[in-house]
C-alpha cells in the first residue's frame, strides 16, 4: 500500500475511501486490487484490506466515512459488541446518524440520543452500557435480549439502572419486552 493511503488507513481504524485511493492509485489499479480480493468493500465508497478484520470500530468508522459526516455514534447491537455484551454474531452495523437509512449491512437510526447517553470506547463514540442493554432488550429477539441483559448485569450494571433506563423508553417499540426481560434477567 502506498504511503499516503497507508497513513489515511491508520488514522481511520483500517478503512479508506475511494477518494483517498484515487489520490494514490489510478482507477485501473484500484479496480485490480478489488477484483483480486486484496481490498474489500465495507460500505459504499469505503474499503478495507482483506487481511484487516471487520471489527465494530472499523465498521462504525466506515459508516461515518460512507455517510460523509464528521461523527456518529454506535448503537444497538454494534454498541453491545463494543461493550463486550453477549450477542449473536452479526455483521449489521447500527449507528445513530442525521438521516435514517437501511441497507443489508448498515442501519442508520435517527433516534434521539442525549449526550449523557454516550461514551468513548476504544476511540469510538457509542451509547453507554445501560442505554445499549435496554436498546438491545427492546429490539432483539427475546433469547438474544436476555443474554445481553445477563451479560450487562455480570459487567456490573445494576438492575436499578436498567429499570430507570427502560422507563425512559416507555412509549417506544419493545418497551414491554425490555421491562419483562429485566425482571427475568439473572434470576
Amino acid at each position: 500500500m502506498r504511503s499516503g493511503l497507508e497513513q489515511a488507513r491508520d488514522k481511520q481504524f483500517g478503512v479508506f475511501t475511494s477518494w483517498q485511493v484515487l489520490c494514490e492509485y489510478t482507477r485501473v489499479e484500484m479496480r485490480t486490487l478489488i477484483d483480486q480480493g486484496e481490498w474489500v468493500r465495507v460500505f459504499r465508497g469505503v474499503f478495507r484490506e482483506a487481511t484487516t478484520p471487520p471489527t465494530a470500530q472499523l465498521r462504525v468508522e466506515a459508516a461515518r466515512l460512507s455517510i460523509g459526516i464528521p461523527s456518529l455514534a454506535a448503537g444497538y447491537g454494534t454498541a453491545a459488541e463494543l461493550h463486550g455484551f453477549a450477542l449473536p454474531t452479526t455483521h449489521t452495523t447500527h449507528v445513530f446518524g442525521p438521516q435514517e437509512s437501511r441497507t443489508g449491512r448498515l442501519v442508520v437510526h435517527r433516534d434521539r440520543v442525549d449526550p449523557t447517553d454516550l461514551e468513548l470506547i476504544q476511540g469510538t463514540v457509542t451509547t453507554n452500557a445501560v442505554r445499549t442493554a435496554v436498546d438491545v432488550a427492546r429490539t432483539s429477539p427475546r433469547p438474544d435480549a436476555l443474554a445481553t441483559l445477563n451479560t450487562a448485569l455480570c459487567h456490573g450494571i445494576s438492575r436499578t439502572a436498567l429499570i430507570a433506563e427502560v422507563n425512559r423508553h416507555r412509549r417506544r417499540r419493545g418497551f414491554q419486552q425490555a421491562a419483562e426481560l429485566i425482571e427475568l434477567a439473572d434470576s
